[in-house]
């Protein structure tokens, strides 16, 4: 009789498990497949044709509103993974009340819903006299993405023993070498995951940009925002797809960059 119901959960489970694959993925093969098709409006038969990414790279301002949203995003998620190392390393040194208080606190701007914070940081903005401008929306995603940065960061760091640091101090390294040789290795893991979650959450974060961002200035999603309010262009399904090929290109590197780092920053690394 367990056995049974063992199967049947497992059969449950198992079909659970393709319908969730279906709806995440049969959106975005769709999203593929209508990039290359004829029709304008998504519709079938299916035509093959590349007059869409012909019309992106001719004169779309799409290509414009993807390379400003990648340095966006690079700058703000670079600037997070540092502070969230610098909070990181300063916490460690305070008493266990701070390392309680100040994580709990940072939580704060994960749980408060991006709507929220952006009308907040506009009425801040306007009340400091910077209003709607770049540096409004540099800090008010920064204030949005630092959190996640900075608690997969503090995790590392917390769980991290000190006697290789004090190993290093106790042969005569300086504090800047124990941190570069020593400590940034043990914590790049953390790090780096918090500086890809930070990039893709401010790539991303379309509810602060179209508050905080200055009029004429557009990252790629107020752009389409902006676009499918006047009809959806297939162009769309173009700049998606090639995000989606880069994405998966991204994915497969960092498995090979993974194993890189390890080498580099492991035990790996002979002659020493």
């Amino acid at each position: 009789m367990k056995q049974k119901k063992d199967r049947i959960f497992g059969a449950v489970m198992r079909v659970w498990l393709v319908l969730t694959m279906l709806l995440l993925f049969v959106p975005i093969a769709l999203i593929i497949l209508m990039s290359f098709n004829t029709s304008k409006y998504g519709t079938f038969p299916f035509e093959f044709t590349l007059k869409w990414y012909q019309q992106l790279f001719a004169g779309s301002e799409l290509i414009k509103s993807t390379i400003f949203s990648f340095w966006f995003s690079l700058a703000v998620s670079t600037v997070s993974a540092v502070l969230g190392i610098m909070a990181s390393l300063a916490l460690r040194r305070l008493s266990k009340k701070w390392n309680k208080a100040f994580p709990t606190l940072m939580d704060v701007p994960v749980i408060v819903p991006w709507l929220v914070q952006g009308v907040s940081l506009l009425l801040l903005f306007n009340w400091l006299g910077l209003g709607r401008s770049i540096l409004s929306m540099f800090l008010g995603n920064l204030v949005a993405v630092m959190p996640h940065s900075f608690l997969l960061t503090y995790s590392r760091v917390m769980t991290m023993s000190p006697y290789a640091e004090e190993a290093g101090r106790t042969l005569g390294a300086s504090g800047l070498r124990v941190f570069r040789d020593i400590t940034f290795r043990m914590i790049f893991p953390a790090v780096l995951a918090g500086w890809l979650m930070s990039f893709v959450l401010c790539f991303n974060c379309f509810s602060l940009q179209y508050y905080l961002a200055p009029f004429g200035t557009y990252t790629l999603p107020m752009k389409i925002f902006t676009l499918i309010r006047s009809g959806c262009e297939p162009d769309i399904n173009a700049i998606a797809t090639i995000m989606c090929v880069v994405t998966f290109a991204a994915i497969f590197l960092l498995n090979k960059i993974g194993f890189s780092a390890e080498q580099l920053f492991g035990r790996g690394k002979k002659g020493n």
